[in-house]
C-alpha cells in the first residue's frame, strides 16, 4: 500500500538532508574577525553614488506557521513561510548633489515611483597599499550586497538653525527593496 498525502502530512523518506559542508566554519586564523566598519558606499550602473556614515535596518526575517497537532500538547510545530526584507536607511552629512532628493520626487505626479538596483559595498583600508593598483591604493572591498528594485520611500534632512551652526546637516534616504543577496 502506498503512502497517502494529506494537507501537511507528506513522504518525508525522499528527502535528503543538507550537507554539512554547505555551510563553511569562521576561519579563527583570519585578521578579520569580526569585520569593522569602515566605508559604505553605493553604487548604481557600476558608478559610486555616495558615502555613507550610517546603514540602518538591513534585514531578513521568515514567517513561521505554527501547527497544533491533536494529541501532542507538549510542543507546537512550525514551519517556515515567506521571507520578507525591511526598509534600510543611509545617513550621510548633505552635500551639493541632489541624486537623492531627484530620485526620491521623480514621478511622483505621476504615481510612480523610479525603481532602481544598486549595490551597497564595504570598504576597509588597504593592508598593503604597495602591492594594489593605482586604483585600489587607499581601500579594498571586503562585502557586497546587490540590491534589486530599490525605490525611495522617505527622504529627510536634519534639524535646520543658526544656533547648531557647528553641526553638520544629515541627509536620511530610506529605500523600499523586493530583496537583497550578498555577492
Amino acid at each position: 500500500m502506498g503512502l497517502i498525502s494529506v494537507g501537511l502530512l507528506q513522504d518525508t523518506s525522499s528527502l535528503t538532508p543538507p550537507s554539512p559542508a554547505t555551510f563553511s566554519p569562521i576561519n579563527v586564523d583570519d585578521d578579520e574577525f569580526p569585520i569593522p566598519n569602515y566605508q559604505f558606499v553605493i553604487e548604481i550602473d557600476d558608478v559610486t553614488v555616495a558615502l555613507f556614515q550610517n546603514i540602518k535596518g538591513m534585514s531578513v526575517s521568515r514567517e513561521v506557521e505554527p501547527l497544533t497537532v491533536g494529541g501532542e500538547n507538549n510542543f507546537g510545530r512550525e514551519f517556515p513561510g515567506h521571507v520578507s526584507y525591511g526598509h534600510i536607511s543611509f545617513e550621510m552629512g548633505l552635500s551639493s548633489s541632489d541624486f537623492f532628493w531627484k530620485w526620491m520626487v521623480k514621478g511622483d505626479l505621476d504615481g510612480y515611483a523610479h525603481a532602481k538596483d544598486f549595490s551597497l559595498v564595504q570598504r576597509r583600508p588597504q593592508p598593503d597599499p604597495s602591492s594594489a593598483s593605482d586604483e585600489e591604493k587607499i581601500f579594498e572591498v571586503v562585502k557586497t550586497w546587490n540590491f534589486h528594485n530599490a525605490f525611495p520611500v522617505s527622504w529627510k534632512i536634519s534639524d535646520l538653525s543658526v544656533e547648531n551652526s557647528s553641526n553638520i546637516v544629515i541627509e536620511t534616504l530610506e529605500l523600499s527593496f523586493d530583496y537583497f543577496e550578498l555577492a
